[in-house]
């Protein structure tokens, strides 16, 4: 587990370096995302950071880069399948962060401009986190 938790922040920082010198594709939801986290459960709050990678037309892998306090930092990536209507994209995704860190992760929510909004639940929490684009 402790170590899946590292190599995934190593992927995290690869990819959002990998984009660091690409400016943002219009109508591209693919890049770099920062914003937080808050807990519905507890009110807890953190820092939040995202990459965003296409796999395919409709397939997207998220790197994700949590704080939470000055001492505790997680990473994991999960596949979200986006459906874009509008100039909205809606997506959906899960992943299993083993039982420790509260087993099958979910999330939902859409990606409408410049802001990136989910609703997320595990074992032990559920909450929302707001990005927004980072140029």
């Amino acid at each position: 587990m402790l170590a899946a938790l590292f190599n995934n922040r190593s992927a995290f920082r690869r990819e959002w370096q990998r984009f660091e010198n690409t400016p943002a594709k219009p109508n591209s939801v693919e890049g770099h995302w920062s914003g937080e986290w808050v807990s519905d459960i507890s009110g807890h709050r953190g820092e939040l950071k995202c990459v965003l990678v296409p796999i395919s037309a409709d397939k997207y892998r998220a790197f994700f880069h949590a704080g939470f306090s000055k001492l505790f930092r997680v990473a994991y990536a999960t596949e979200l399948n986006l459906q874009r209507k509008d100039g909205h994209t809606s997506l959906v995704g899960q992943q299993d962060l083993g039982s420790l860190a509260g087993g099958i992760y979910r999330c939902e929510g859409e990606i409408c401009g410049t802001d990136f909004n989910c609703k997320y639940s595990c074992k032990y929490d559920q909450g929302i986190f707001r990005l927004r684009r980072v140029d």
